[in-house]
């Protein structure tokens, strides 16, 4: 009887306690074959909220939509979905009637008419912009531009004028966020130099501090190494304190955080120390103090033992006008001298802090964690009042103050989720509506955000893997106590030798384009992604490695992801050309595949087309290193700019190339003596081809991808028309497909590109030309034509709910395009005599020994998924899933088995009635 009490108690409290963190896998998504392409762009401002109060905007970041939702009912309600360009991760309103949205791989913006909710115009800004503010007067928009390290300043009534560019001192500006006067626009930097850099293995010499640790007895004499080394108190210092100023002739000042001038457009005031890594940025609209979030690296510490459970810290930092910075821990709780928390104590961390506001009267800042589903919120003074749960990965935070909601945007299921905002009790949640992702990422991607991945709750694969991709630092995780890694197997080099656990500094590398690259790390010590299960352990701090099967899982989050497409190269995939005296890409491309460079061979014969890499290693004594190496992939070497070791030089980041980032630019690394140039200033020539082209190398993804052009019938169509001739040559190519979105008649339209002509998403209508589709523009029926990766055209442009019905004859017929289980055959489907709504009823009985029973309704036919979960979300029992089920009252038994006929032991369990467009959630409680 005590042990039933005490279930039913543990029961009752994790239910209240955790009903908004219920398990919730994705409806099946019936993917067509390579039609997805997983980008993972990180949020920076998925909400926003129109002045009027009437509208919330979210940006469905997979579907490449803006989602409108009107906020005059009880909850939000969904009314439209308005195509947008790749990846859109920021949207903002600049009046009631406008609103401009972020298109992360488009490198463009969409401004959106919310009258006729529709893209009016678009906006080309550069490579890989973040966000958008207005400030200044008359009022210009502020876009962060973040491969260019640029914040440019547009003129909204004049889109054709040149923006005025502030150049940014450090590595892609992010977040922004303007003071309540509208003087100040604040910028958050995502990736801080932390004040560090690397002394290359020469330069450190025998010089490193002895280990600590000391290294394990039987070990063979660890290799030479770089060091890293830490701009503190003017001085350049390694972990042990000793001076390096002699070495380290520049500096790499911290700059996490910029107020810039918004009457002047110019950098007025800069802010470090704060964190490596910013994530968001908000202003109190009352005081004018700006608060901050993000995650502090660690890499001043050196080797994995000391490291375990502690390779970054979440904070936020509250930054008021002319005062001093005030730095919060959100872990207070974490006892890091313990490399593994309790289970309590990870149940109370906050992870990955992506989205930040203020409620309007000042007196509390919200944090959204996204790796940690949940809502932080602190006092004015940076107090942390409480941990709400959230739906899943949380990654924006607004608050309605006439309302008194907070709005989360919760990206894993593609949801938004209304808070009381007195109570911070859950009073709705609302689909964003068809996510196209497939099931293997969205279920993959809690484990490699998860903080519960690590033995405080508070870190992550993406901790360092920002979004997948790089944090742009170099880590020192040699271990002392390590054991040598053998030659790895079917390497062709007889003289490769044992890797040694001391490996030195290495340089963060991206997850993206993994397949086809061989072995993983820079020396290849890992034979695949589930190699790094250690790693869980032995760096994150879980008492044991994750489990093989959630690892599995968050391999098929992390295989898929893509690069985007090369800023550097031409729209049509070529590479840019130049006269002689001046570096070509162009130029480069034929020397890298056709010029023996090394010991008779071309630079592609290791380097090897497509990713740059024929996955084998090359020996210590021919790279002249103290290591054996894999031979690198080439695809991401234009993010590794901004480093000079010149003297007096103010950088960036303290990284450049190859394995611990010591070599500053390609043209000094191109200066190895193993390699054959031609002699003078012939061969400085061809290594500054080399150089251009190596920058502008392939990344796998077409640049057209995401390229778009918006037609409104003006005079100034006539100079879009080439970019749209160039977008439909590369789809006849197969680098891309082309779709276009525009409004006839004031209905939604699409239309694919096949072969010459445009196919309709209405059947039976005929195709039209490139320009019969132009010659439909007009303003307020503005056509927007974009590349799309090659195998998505399909879904973007005719079909995007995948259920074999076109957009258009949906809309026709008054079915939902963006539901499958809505479609022309369902419309007028009345539901079952009784059934008035889908619904899922609690478990009978519950608790249960035995057997219990549940019952679900349908008011229409549907494909009905109902699974059974534990309290971490795994998987118990799968009672159906994928079959169409008609309308009506529906029941299925669960024998309190798993799914391998073993029994669950006794305790709660969640059960999930999943279906297209909507799911319901149940408690039941299994006893001895």
């Amino acid at each position: 009887m005590r042990r039933t009490l005490a279930i039913l108690l543990v029961a009752t409290t994790l239910a209240m306690s955790f009903a908004a963190l219920a398990p919730r896998r994705a409806a099946t998504r019936a993917q067509a074959a390579n039609d997805f392409t997983h980008f993972e762009s990180g949020h920076v401002h998925p909400i926003d909220m129109t002045p009027d109060g009437a509208r919330l905007l979210a940006v469905n970041t997979a579907a490449g939509l803006l989602v409108v939702f009107d906020l005059t009912g009880p909850a939000p309600t969904r009314v439209a979905e308005i195509p947008v360009g790749l990846e859109p991760v920021s949207v903002r309103v600049r009046n009631s009637s406008e609103a401009w949205v972020v298109n992360h791989l488009s490198d463009d913006v969409s401004i959106v008419d919310l009258a006729t909710l529709h893209v009016r115009a678009t906006l080309s800004v550069g490579d890989e912009p973040a966000d958008v503010v207005f400030a200044g007067t008359p009022a210009g928009a502020w876009v962060s531009v973040s491969q260019e390290d640029a914040i440019k300043v547009y003129d909204p009534a004049n889109l054709a004028a040149p923006p005025q560019v502030v150049a940014v001192p450090a590595r892609k500006p992010r977040s922004l966020a303007v003071s309540a006067d509208g003087a100040s626009v604040y910028a958050a930097i995502l990736n801080g130099s932390d004040g560090a850099t690397v002394l290359s293995e020469a330069e450190a010499g025998d010089s490193l501090p002895a280990p600590q640790p000391p290294m394990r007895a039987g070990l063979p004499p660890a290799p030479r190494v770089g060091l890293l080394a830490h701009y503190t108190a003017g001085h350049w210092r390694d972990v042990s304190g000793k001076l390096w100023d002699s070495k380290i002739p520049y500096t790499v000042p911290r700059v996490e955080l910029l107020r810039l001038d918004a009457g002047a457009r110019a950098i007025a005031q800069s802010h470090g120390e704060i964190a490596t890594n910013l994530f968001a940025v908000a202003v109190d609209p009352v005081t004018g103090a700006c608060a901050v979030a993000g995650t502090e690296a660690r890499t001043e510490v050196r080797f994995e033992p000391n490291l375990r459970g502690h390779t970054t810290e979440t904070r936020v930092a509250l930054v008021p006008p002319g005062g001093p910075t005030t730095l919060v821990g959100l872990n207070p709780h974490v006892n890091y001298a313990v490399p593994t928390g309790a289970q309590a104590e990870r149940d109370s961390s906050l992870s990955m802090p992506t989205g930040i506001t203020w409620s309007p009267d000042g007196q509390r800042v919200f944090v959204s964690a996204l790796g940690s589903d949940k809502l932080a919120v602190l006092s004015a003074a940076g107090a942390l009042l409480a941990r709400v749960p959230t739906v899943a990965g949380p990654t924006g935070v607004l608050v309605d103050g006439a309302r008194q909601r907070v709005y989360v945007l919760g990206r894993f299921r593609g949801q938004l989720q209304t808070l009381s905002a007195a109570t911070l009790q859950s009073v709705a949640v609302t689909s964003l509506g068809f996510d196209p992702s497939p099931d293997d990422i969205v279920n993959g991607r809690r484990f490699f955000y998860g903080g519960f991945t690590s033995g405080h709750g508070d870190q992550s694969c993406a901790s360092c893997h920002l979004f997948g991709d790089l944090d742009n630092l170099a880590w020192d995780l040699g271990d002392p106590t390590g054991d040598m890694a053998p030659v790895p197997p079917g390497m062709l080099d007889p003289l490769l030798t044992p890797m040694h656990p001391m490996k030195g500094p290495m340089a963060t590398q991206s997850l993206r384009g993994l397949p086809n690259t061989g072995l993983l790390h820079w020396r290849g010590d890992r034979a695949d992604f589930l190699a790094f299960q250690g790693a869980t352990q032995g760096l994150l701090g879980l008492a044991s490695p994750l489990p093989d099967s959630e690892m599995v899982a968050m391999s098929q989050f992390v295989l898929p992801l893509a690069y985007p497409p090369n800023p550097l190269q031409n729209l049509d995939r070529t590479f840019r050309n130049a006269p002689t005296g001046q570096a070509s890409a162009e130029r480069g491309r034929q020397f890298f595949v056709g010029t023996p460079v090394d010991g008779g061979q071309t630079c592609a014969f290791c380097h090897a087309l497509p990713t740059g890499t024929n996955r084998q290693h090359i020996n210590r004594f021919a790279l002249q290193e103290a290591q054996d190496m894999k031979i690198p992939h080439l695809r991401n070497l234009y993010q590794k700019t901004g480093f000079t070791d010149a003297p007096g030089a103010v950088n960036k980041r303290g990284f450049g190339f190859i394995h611990n980032g010591a070599i500053d630019n390609l043209f000094a690394f191109l200066k190895f003596p193993g390699f054959n140039f031609a002699g003078g200033a012939t061969g400085d020539a061809q290594r500054r081809d080399l150089e251009a082209y190596l920058l502008a190398f392939d990344t796998g993804m077409a640049p057209a991808a995401g390229a778009q052009v918006t037609f409104d019938g003006g005079a100034g169509d006539v100079s879009r028309v080439a970019r749209m001739d160039t977008l439909t040559a590369r789809a006849n190519a197969g680098d891309c497909d082309v779709v276009a979105n525009g409004r006839v008649g004031g209905v939604r339209r699409g239309w694919k590109l096949t072969g010459a002509l445009w196919q309709p998403d209405v059947a039976g209508e005929q195709d039209l030309t490139s320009a019969q589709l132009r010659s439909l523009a007009a303003s307020g029926s503005e056509v927007t034509v974009m590349g799309v990766p090659l195998g998505s055209g399909t879904r973007m442009g005719l079909d995007r709910d995948r259920d074999g019905h076109a957009n258009g004859d949906e809309l026709a017929a008054g079915s939902d395009p963006g539901d499958p289980a809505s479609t022309p055959a369902t419309v007028g489907v009345t539901p079952p005599l009784g059934v008035t709504g889908s619904a899922l009823r609690g478990a009978l009985p519950n608790p249960f020994r035995g057997d219990t029973r549940f019952e679900f309704a349908l008011a229409r036919a549907a494909r009905a998924e109902l699974v059974v979960y534990d309290v971490l979300g795994r998987e118990v029992r799968v009672l159906a899933r994928g079959a169409a089920w008609p309308a009506g009252v529906h029941a299925l038994a669960w024998n309190g088995r798993r799914d391998d006929g073993s029994p669950a032991g006794a305790g709660l369990y969640f059960v999930r009635l999943r279906l297209t467009d909507r799911s319901f959630t149940r408690t039941v409680v299994k006893l001895d």
